[in-house]
């Protein structure tokens, strides 16, 4: 089980002896739409990935309101990630498809604005939030590996 408080700790950054902690702005997952339910959707799965990062002793994590950004500029994320040295973002969409919404998730390194890992979680947006958190458990196990991998090179 990886929850917030168990094995998750152990993440592959520290287990490198990898020096400094990443800054990891994210953002809440744009919502393919115009249903509400999607935009709070994306919003809370956003704050859980937050959390989860944030936990981690070897990552600093932030989140990027949605209301902040509809008001800011098109550049202002650029500018945002500099001023703040954030080195990586957590972005989306969550898509409404079928019976159950699904989630789209990409990890960026704002150094270059390449993506380094990106997932589909087909149908599966609502389970990252169920109470026994495994799927989330994953999505931020997989989003620790990438960092640990890119910041290895």
């Amino acid at each position: 089980m990886n929850s917030l408080h168990g094995p998750a700790l152990e993440s592959p950054l520290a287990a490198a002896g990898i020096p400094g902690r990443p800054l990891v702005a994210v953002l809440p997952f744009t919502p393919c739409g115009s249903d509400p339910q999607l935009a709070l959707l994306g919003t809370e799965i956003a704050d859980r990935v937050r959390e989860r990062l944030a936990a981690d002793p070897a990552t600093q994590a932030i989140l990027i309101s949605s209301d902040f950004l509809a008001k800011a500029p098109p550049h202002a994320l650029e500018l945002i990630c500099r001023e703040l040295r954030v080195g990586y973002l957590v972005s989306g969409k969550c898509h409404a498809t079928g019976a159950e919404p699904s989630l789209y998730v990409e990890l960026t390194t704002t150094r270059d604005w390449h993506i380094r890992w990106a997932e589909f979680y087909r149908f599966g947006a609502r389970r990252l939030l169920a109470d026994e958190g495994e799927a989330m458990g994953r999505l931020v196990a997989d989003l620790r590996t990438s960092l640990a991998e890119h910041r290895l090179r």
